[in-house]
């Protein structure tokens, strides 16, 4: 059961969301992501630390991960385009 603090997801309008938050950002993944691949959000959570650079990554489960620094845009399409590889029909809005 979620606590009161939990941070709440945006609404959820493609399979990958992006948030700006306080000194980071989060990335949001839909249910379908999140139930149907949750090896594959592991392994992006790996990539993301050992290829991209990302620092002090944090995975609540496989719907969040919460990252420190600057969501840049093409750190943004790196992403997207790291799952368009692996999932068919991503919506990538």
């Amino acid at each position: 059961m979620p606590k009161e603090d939990d941070p709440a997801p945006p609404p959820l309008r493609h399979d990958l969301n992006f948030e700006v938050a306080t000194g980071g950002y989060e990335i949001w993944c839909s249910d379908r992501i999140a139930e149907d691949h949750p090896d594959l959000v592991d392994r992006c959570a790996d990539w993301l630390e050992d290829e991209a650079g990302v620092v002090n990554l944090g995975q609540i489960d496989h719907k969040s991960l919460l990252a420190d620094g600057v969501l840049t845009d093409e750190l943004k399409q790196d992403i997207v385009a790291w799952w368009a590889a692996r999932v068919t029909d991503l919506d990538q809005g």
